[in-house]
């Protein structure tokens, strides 16, 4: 997998921390983003975070740390942009069906670790442990999550349902990021998920209970 992330429709997008190609001075090779992000996450595997520095991860990827620093300016930097490719920074591919089917979706991929749980594991310990390391999982994470909660919300007032307020895109926002962490290890996550959703996320989004069939 490559550090190009995917949006709306398959288009793809950079990563959150890297720095603009304007910051980087002459012209990249963004083939060397790649190799740079498969070695992070290698070593993140093979060393966990406080053993990871930036110069294992030039040495691996086989560039100069000055490439790998006109690209990322630190580590906990590097690290979320290289996590986020193997998770939760691809938009999903909704139904378009009904509200409760896209935000399912959208929840079920949010709180899914199943793509390398080692270094996703190894990455929630290392945010515990280090404030700006977690700091900046969280930015990348409720950003990704508030992209996408737009355009559902967006999809439900073509539907008749009233426009959120700022407030209530917050609340929504955070609400899918604690139920996608409550539901990620559940035995039963399927049937969680589902009951979430029509009990919970529907009654935000739309402010009705919600009644199968009916969006």
């Amino acid at each position: 997998m490559t550090n190009e992330m995917r949006a709306r429709d398959g288009q793809a997008v950079g990563p959150m921390f890297r720095k603009a190609v304007a910051e980087r001075g002459r012209h990249q090779d963004v083939g060397r983003d790649d190799l740079i992000i498969t070695a992070t996450l290698t070593l993140l595997g093979e060393l966990g975070y406080d053993a990871l520095t930036m110069s294992e991860v030039a040495t691996r990827a086989g560039v100069s740390k000055a490439t790998l620093y006109r690209r990322w300016a630190a580590k906990p930097e590097l690290v979320a942009d290289a996590i986020s490719t193997i998770g939760f920074v691809f938009a999903p591919i909704y139904p378009g069906e009904s509200l409760r089917d896209d935000l399912l979706v959208l929840l079920t991929q949010a709180s899914d670790c199943s793509d390398r749980p080692h270094v996703l594991k190894v990455a929630i310990e290392a945010a515990r442990s280090s404030p700006s390391l977690g700091a900046t999982l969280r930015v990348r994470f409720v950003s990704y999550l508030r992209r996408e909660i737009e355009v559902i919300a967006q999809r439900a007032v073509e539907e008749g349902y009233a426009p959120l307020t700022e407030r209530e895109l917050i609340a929504l926002t955070d609400t899918i990021v604690a139920l996608s962490i409550y539901v990620a290890n559940s035995t039963d996550r399927a049937g969680l998920l589902e009951n979430l959703v029509e009990n919970v996320l529907m009654v935000l989004m739309t402010g009705q209970r919600y009644e199968p069939g009916s969006c």
